[in-house]
């Protein structure tokens, strides 16, 4: 077995790369040198932050080895979140929580069963919305006291050290540099819950310390994505509006550090406003707009689209080059989960008036 950790190998990848190893040297310096200024400052026990540390640390490598199922484990937290507050129910309930209900149950009994010869669809993920919608309206005015400053504080400061700890983790199997790093998920969905967390600390608690920017600037660089770098730009857009000119340098200095890394290590074609039609969102829906021939009348004529049992249509599936297989691990199950984005799949199995109708329930 090659030891990829041997100086040596360490110091030749270094220097058959040397912008990319300098990036990635100074990123992981400034990361633990401002995660222990920042640990040091907002948390309030030192030595429990490490062991708190410790514990990720050791959850992450056993989720790397091990085939452990924890993609079931948000909704896990939330029905034992869900369970103990119905317990603390002491609220009136709005009649509007028949809508979630009716929607629930309408899609669940009474969409178009899938044909015979086709895989079971992964509904349950498509009808989330409902049931997520009717514990709202149950528990929207239950008090939880949860130290949310700390918590956001701590997400910050660990998720770029988890980072670090799976591309150690992928290095040490195969000896290859992991450009996609995340802690339990894919980071797609990682980078929003970081992005949460600081828009947390920036403008609900006002903190504008340009130390907790360049860690979720670093997080960002470190996760390679692309997707993630539009949502970070979006909201760099108003932190920086509410930033003083020194501050301004800084934090302009680190986003365009993101994008000359993503570029370098994603190709400057990944970033070719010709090629935008190849994000894989985007490709998806575009695939999907052909069931609808690109009309938006066609869209209006499924009030409450195919149902949560349909699959996507083979001739479109099979155009969208391995999505099906990426997804479900089968070429020729064209499960709506392919379709990736929550928009693109409510607009096919729930229809264009009912995701228009879900933001305004939510809100």
């Amino acid at each position: 077995m090659i030891d990829y950790f041997y100086f040596g190998y360490l110091l030749k990848k270094l220097f058959d790369n040397l912008a990319l190893g300098t990036a990635i040297s100074v990123a992981i310096f400034i990361v633990f040198f401002f995660s222990y200024q920042l640990s040091c400052k907002h948390l309030k026990n030192f030595h429990s932050a490490l062991i708190y540390l410790g514990f990720l640390l050791i959850i992450s490598a056993l989720i790397f080895i091990l085939p452990i199922p924890i993609t079931l484990l948000p909704d896990c937290l939330i029905g034992l979140f869900a369970i103990w507050a119905l317990f603390h129910l002491k609220q009136p309930v709005s009649v509007v929580i028949s809508i979630p209900i009716f929607l629930l149950v309408y899609y669940l009994c009474f969409s178009p069963a899938r044909f015979d010869i086709e895989f079971d669809n992964r509904y349950w993920i498509s009808v989330k919305p409902f049931i997520y919608l009717i514990i709202f309206f149950l528990m929207s005015r239950l008090k939880v006291n949860w130290p949310i400053h700390s918590f956001a504080y701590a997400c910050i400061i660990v998720y770029p050290i988890l980072l670090i700890w799976n591309i150690a983790l992928w290095w040490a199997k195969s000896g290859n540099f992991m450009t996609r790093p995340y802690f339990l998920f894919e980071n797609n969905f990682e980078i929003p819950f970081l992005l949460y967390c600081f828009v947390i600390i920036a403008f609900i608690y006002r903190d504008k310390d340009i130390r907790i920017y360049l860690l979720v600037a670093i997080s960002i660089l470190l996760t390679g994505s692309r997707s993630g770098l539009a949502s970070f730009l979006a909201v760099s857009c108003f932190y920086l509006l509410s930033l003083d000119r020194k501050k301004i340098f800084w934090a302009g200095s680190a986003v365009i550090a993101v994008l000359i890394y993503l570029i370098t290590i994603r190709g400057v074609g990944s970033f070719n406003v010709g090629n935008i039609d190849q994000i894989d969102r985007l490709k998806t829906f575009i695939g999907l707009l052909s069931f609808y021939d690109f009309s938006f009348i066609e869209i209006l004529h499924y009030p409450f689209g195919v149902g949560v049992y349909q699959k996507i249509p083979l001739g479109i599936c099979n155009k969208m080059e391995g999505y099906a297989d990426w997804f479900t691990g089968n070429f020729f199950n064209c499960d709506p989960i392919m379709l990736q984005s929550f928009v693109a799949r409510a607009l096919y199995q729930l229809g264009i008036y009912v995701l228009i109708v879900i933001p305004f329930l939510y809100f």
